[in-house]
């Protein structure tokens, strides 16, 4: 007798959706004659999907680094271009051929951007690795991405499924507590990378890329990372840090 095994949970399943920009210009490079594997590896930490398949690469228990990679940039070169090309072409793919695949989320994009930039530039104030708080910020919202993926509404909160999957990848546990509590009151906030994810998230919002989560100003937002700068000078540093790192995905 074959006894049925109940299906998992869909939160489980860790396929995650590249957004159509990001596989549209990596099937570009991929095309191009000396493979671009420096502008791929640009583009890689552009996309949340595209990340998060790098740097659980760079964290796989049979590569036997001496500590595991919480950034984007040092788990690429880690693993080298021709690898990363390879990681991102197989993304890439699944979304070419999946074609009942669900619709990206319009904001989830655009918002972990702008949390990134956020996030690298406030981590330069007070002494945070900038590739660090740049890729949590970046996959900050991977709960979101992972529900979304599934079909389930990823809005609702899902900090704690995007968590479990990165601790299940074997991310550092300071960027899956970044994920996991970048929700919590002020005073639940004891990472560094906690309180540079919610401080980040309210300027994302003032640069027009809100996402679901509840924000503050940006002048209480730097007073939770003890940042003491005029909150306009920050914005407009973020603005460039954006502007500068999303070239890529204009092909400029």
């Amino acid at each position: 007798m074959v006894i049925p095994v109940a299906d998992p949970s869909p939160l489980l399943r860790d396929r995650l959706l590249v957004h159509p920009r990001a596989a549209e210009r990596v099937l570009q490079l991929l095309s191009a004659e000396d493979g671009a594997h420096g502008e791929l590896c640009a583009l890689v930490e552009l996309d949340p999907a595209l990340t998060a398949a790098v740097v659980r690469a760079a964290n796989a228990t049979h590569l036997g680094y001496a500590r595991r990679i919480a950034g984007a940039r040092h788990a690429i070169v880690l693993l080298g271009g021709g690898l990363v090309a390879s990681l991102a072409a197989s993304r890439v793919a699944d979304l070419v051929f999946d074609t009942g695949r669900p619709d990206y989320p319009d904001w989830l994009w655009q918002h972990s951007l702008a949390v990134a930039s956020g996030c690298a530039v406030l981590a330069g104030e007070i002494g945070e690795s900038v590739d660090d708080a740049y890729t949590t910020g970046l996959l900050h919202d991977v709960g979101a991405l992972l529900a979304a993926t599934n079909g389930v509404d990823p809005e609702l909160d899902h900090c704690d499924d995007g968590a479990e999957l990165l601790r299940r990848w074997n991310l550092p546990d300071k960027v899956v507590g970044g994920v996991r509590h970048q929700r919590a009151r002020a005073a639940g906030l004891v990472g560094s990378l906690e309180r540079l994810v919610a401080a980040a998230s309210c300027f994302a919002a003032e640069l027009g890329a809100p996402g679901p989560e509840h924000t503050v100003s940006p002048t209480q937002a730097l007073g939770r990372v003890q940042v003491h700068r005029r909150p306009d000078d920050v914005l407009a540093q973020i603005e460039d840090d954006l502007a500068r790192r999303t070239a890529v995905a204009r092909g400029s």
